[in-house]
């Protein structure tokens, strides 16, 4: 029987558990309009003892919690989630919704940066993020004890979920033979123009933001950690000349929206990753 090099028989499937990320991007201060090239992604960089990519550069986001696919109506504005269930790839309409309010939670949770207003319909403001509450409820979500469950903290400040300032990027699945496998649904979304990414307390040591190429350079010079699905995901945004344009490909169908599941392989002994739909395999 193989073995994944984590040990594990490969065929004794871990399941992939259900999660978001969000490709939070700006354009660049002082970004050549018509030259372009200047998109910004927001990046945090997870602490060594991370059971996930410990020490990489990842996106912010997490898994879906039972909390995220039953909150109310009254706590986010978009489109119904039987508009997303088919390109999510989700069983249920809950399990829809579950996908976008975590990728919005996890972002608040991580990198301070709250995709939401007032049910007023005015905008969440840095003083606001700096508030005691909003630093409670963070701390609260980091907290490795504490509950997923910020329904009643929503409620009680009056805010309401931005879900359509989300779109799809891309979807990926953590190989067979992994010791923790996750479903995830990568989407991007502009940075509100008024809130300042802050790192939590837990899950990292620095939050940053920088062009795709500068990171994939500091990748390949040896300078950061970047797992498969990042780099890729970096290399695709690398593509587009500013924030809106990309964000306007993902809502256009325009970027690469399949399933993607790799597999892990060796190769002269070293062990590296298959893209499903590419030839030749890459370092994980």
């Amino acid at each position: 029987m193989d073995e994944s090099p984590a040990g594990r028989p490969v065929d004794e499937e871990v399941p992939a558990i259900d999660s978001s990320t969000i490709l939070v991007v700006r354009d660049r201060a002082n970004a050549d309009p018509v030259k372009g090239g200047d998109v910004e992604v927001l990046l945090l960089e997870r602490h060594l003892d991370s059971d996930f990519a410990g020490g990489a550069l990842v996106f912010p986001g997490g898994k879906v919690s039972d909390a995220d696919r039953t909150l109310p109506p009254a706590r986010w504005r978009g489109r119904p989630p039987a508009a997303w269930q088919d390109a999510l790839g989700a069983e249920t309409q809950a399990s829809a919704l579950g996908l976008l309010v975590a990728a919005v939670r996890e972002t608040f949770e991580e990198v301070g940066i709250l995709l939401a207003h007032r049910e007023d319909g005015s905008p969440i403001q840095a003083d606001d993020l700096a508030s005691d509450s909003f630093r409670e409820a963070r701390a609260r979500l980091a907290s490795r004890e504490g509950s997923e469950d910020w329904r009643g903290w929503l409620e009680e400040e009056g805010l309401v979920l931005d879900l359509d300032g989300l779109a799809l990027w891309s979807w990926w699945v953590t190989p067979v033979g992994r010791h923790k496998r996750f479903d995830t649904r990568f989407f991007i979304a502009a940075a509100p123009g008024d809130q300042i990414a802050e790192q939590d307390a837990v899950e990292a040591t620095g939050v940053t933001w920088m062009r795709p190429h500068e990171a994939l350079e500091a990748q390949a010079r040896g300078d950061a950690t970047i797992i498969f699905p990042t780099r890729r995901n970096l290399a695709a945004l690398a593509a587009y000349p500013s924030a809106a344009t990309a964000i306007a490909a993902a809502r256009a169908g325009e970027v690469d929206q399949r399933r993607i599941l790799p597999r892990v392989v060796r190769v002269d002994d070293r062990v590296m990753v298959q893209h499903p739909f590419e030839d030749e395999p890459e370092a994980i």
